[in-house]
């Protein structure tokens, strides 16, 4: 399967050569790498049944995008720069430079108990339990999803009013859409701003990201693609919390836009010097389990990566398990020498971003199917480690 459409643009950025990939060639030609990824792309297409893919990759300062099947299979409208895909929880790698970014205002400070930001959560639990405890999925056992009959903001108070820890804050790292989700919710809390008010103002309009919504618009719904399970068109529910935790939908070339000002870092051209320093705040390690590092919304793995490792950690099975956690102290930059990458899944769609930020190498992929996760890292990282 060819892409329907391919083109590149250039930036100015420079690569930083790290001798920890394989080399493949002194550089590739976009011919190559067009090449390269078709050769990857669409044989998982096939295997894994998806309808349509996005897919961008950062390499040598420049970005190649690639667009593959379709975005709505009974309009028969396919895949393009404009099509927008649910990200899922690769969302929640914009929460963490929102929460970072009230860090860097002093709204807030991730060492804070909770019950400090939020005293209708004064009881004994949360005065032990701190905010970035919360960020990183340390908070003690908060469950995956929130039980289906929390919805309103009552049943969400009382919910975690009642909640009981299983683990010592800090001790275990238990994946949680519950966790970062509430701390999304408290991070903008002295602002005066709705989430998708701070998210809108401090992060999106700075990053330039025209087409990345919380809530699609009206005048977008045209580029909006169906999510596909079992055959049948799907998107996400609204649901507490979802746009903290879940809510993204954006473009394949804002999400090269994100990434992008992710792998520059403190170098960020926003005009917002807070913003880069939220960047920095995201791409910390404050706790590690395992061989990763997990930061705000970012997980990173030191290079060299065992892409045996990367790929088996990626599955459902021991992502979602609950993990011994090491608090770093003090916590720990990511570093151009790292791989970051996170996943995202709604019913409908599958998202996957990685970079190498000293390489100036990156891949995202976005399709309307949720397949498994170790299946997005595999294709990501054969297109990735050929960008030496």
């Amino acid at each position: 399967m060819m892409p329907i459409h391919f083109r590149r643009c250039l930036s100015g950025a420079a690569l930083i050569a790290l001798s920890c990939l394989p080399a493949s060639a002194l550089a590739l030609s976009p011919q190559a790498l067009e090449a390269r990824v078709n050769n990857v792309i669409a044989p998982l297409m096939k295997q894994q049944q998806i309808p349509g893919m996005a897919v961008a990759v950062i390499y040598r300062g420049r970005t190649q995008y690639f667009y593959y099947g379709l975005a709505d299979l009974q309009a028969r409208r396919p895949v393009s720069g404009d099509t927008l895909f649910e990200l899922g929880s690769l969302s929640k790698t914009f929460t963490g430079i929102a929460g970072g970014y009230a860090a860097a205002n002093s709204e807030i400070r991730l060492d804070a108990p909770v019950a400090e930001v939020a005293p209708e959560l004064k009881m004994a639990p949360w005065r032990n339990i701190s905010l970035l405890q919360l960020a990183t999925y340390t908070a003690g056992g908060l469950p995956l999803q929130l039980p289906d009959d929390v919805t309103s903001e009552s049943a969400l108070l009382r919910y975690y009013q009642h909640w009981k820890p299983e683990y010592a804050p800090g001790s275990v790292r238990q994946y949680s859409n519950a966790s970062i989700g509430l701390f999304g919710a408290l991070a903008v809390k002295n602002s005066g701003l709705s989430f998708d008010q701070y998210m809108q103002r401090r992060v999106l309009t700075p990053l330039k990201l025209a087409h990345t919504f919380i809530s699609v618009p009206a005048r977008e719904e045209k580029n909006y693609a169906w999510g596909y399970r079992d055959g049948k068109p799907v998107r996400v529910s609204p649901g507490m919390l979802d746009a903290e935790a879940y809510g993204i939908k954006t473009t394949i070339g804002d999400m090269a836009t994100f990434v992008q000002a992710n792998i520059d870092g403190g170098k960020l051209n926003s005009g917002d010097p807070l913003l880069a320093k939220a960047i920095v705040t995201a791409q910390t390690g404050y706790y590690k389990t395992g061989d990763m590092y997990q930061g705000l919304g970012w997980e990173a793995w030191p290079m060299p990566v065992a892409a045996d490792k990367l790929i088996a950690a990626s599955d459902n099975a021991v992502a979602l398990k609950p993990a011994p956690a090491v608090r770093q102290t003090p916590a720990r930059p990511f570093g151009p020498n790292s791989l970051l990458h996170k996943t995202g899944s709604t019913n409908g769609f599958g998202a996957y971003a990685a970079f190498i930020p000293g390489h100036q190498a990156g891949v995202i992929m976005l399709a309307n199917k949720n397949y498994p996760n170790p299946q997005r890292v595999a294709a990501a990282w054969q297109i990735l480690r050929h960008l030496d």
